[in-house]
């Protein structure tokens, strides 16, 4: 089983290669390598691959890692196959984040290294994290089922505070509605370089919470009866997952379904052990949302879909038919 896993990851990887190589290639631009060498690195194609479309396949691979990873953690914290990285309420105070910019005058000034919406989108997921922290921290025995009530709460504050912002700014309302969508269009070197290495960090934390989740897959009672600190373990998997998130959300908006599906499979093909769960998993992420981000590309070009939408349609049924077999298996 464990050569399988290995091997699995191995795959996975080379996958991701490929999809990455080959997402250069497609968009409402044809590109091909006679025209890359026709034009030179003066030519438009040329400034179409590495200006426009590097960037974003790295923003898009990196999210969908994120998101597959944060799903990873907190579906083995919450030890719910069911929970994603939206489960703490992360996005809805991202969303709120981005309404803030978008409606406050202080806080649409200009910024030199990024476009100030990715920038309070952040802030705003880290704010909902720092709240449910601030949760844990009153709750000092609280289990995952406390905090995961704690995000809930706060995920209904936050989207209710969005809700009230859009009913008394509607003028801005359709470019909001887009962003939440998620999209990777018009982003481009800025945006990678802001987020990148809190990005890799946020990547490290998650794979150190390999160890500390194996050992909850027994029950929080087992765990600290073979010396894993819960509280300090929670708190850890909580902000890496909160980072995760927030970075995620930061480079393209808010995307759903990623952080279920791609977990779920890869336990499904090659068990819950989450030291390699975890790269698998963000492997998945990876890939799933290239390739979303493929069709949203070319499927009505030169028009574009946001890039939600397409993994919301693969994400439906997808969860709808989880659902479905865990109330056939344990009900």
């Amino acid at each position: 089983m464990k050569t399988k896993s290995v091997l699995g990851t191995v795959v996975l990887f080379f996958l991701l290669a490929a999809v990455s190589f080959a997402s250069t290639f497609f968009g409402a631009e044809k590109i091909s390598f006679a025209d890359l060498a026709a034009g030179g690195r003066d030519g438009i194609k040329f400034i179409i691959l590495f200006e426009i479309r590097l960037p974003r396949i790295i923003l898009c691979a990196v999210c969908g890692a994120l998101l597959g990873g944060s799903g990873a953690v907190f579906q083995g914290f919450f030890r719910n196959p069911l929970a994603d990285s939206g489960i703490l309420g992360i996005s809805s105070g991202a969303t709120l984040g981005s309404i803030v910019c978008g409606f406050f005058p202080i806080a649409s000034l200009s910024l030199k290294f990024l476009s100030p919406m990715p920038f309070f989108s952040f802030l705003g997921g880290l704010l909902a994290g720092l709240l449910v922290f601030f949760f844990s921290l009153i709750f000092r025995n609280g289990s995952s089922v406390t905090t995961l009530l704690s995000g809930t709460v706060t995920g209904t504050f936050f989207s209710a505070l969005s809700s009230l912002l859009i009913i008394f700014h509607e003028k801005n309302f359709h470019s909001i509605f887009v962003w939440t969508m998620g999209s990777f269009n018009a982003k481009g070197w800025d945006e990678v370089n802001f987020f990148l290495i809190p990005s890799l960090v946020s990547i490290a934390m998650l794979l150190l919470c390999a160890p500390s989740l194996d050992i909850l897959g027994g029950g929080e009672k087992t765990a600290q009866s073979l010396g894993l600190d819960f509280r300090r373990a929670k708190i850890f998997i909580l902000l890496s997952g909160t980072l995760a998130t927030s970075c995620a959300v930061c480079s393209g908006g808010i995307i759903s379904f990623v952080g279920l599906i791609a977990p779920h499979l890869m336990r499904s093909i090659f068990g819950p052990n989450h030291r390699t769960l975890i790269p698998q998993s963000m492997a998945a992420g990876a890939i799933l949302l290239l390739v979303s981000d493929i069709v949203a590309r070319t499927a009505v070009a030169p028009s574009e879909i946001p890039i939600g939408i397409i993994t919301s349609l693969v994400g439906v049924p997808f969860f709808i038919a989880v659902l479905k077999r865990d109330v056939y298996v344990h009900g």
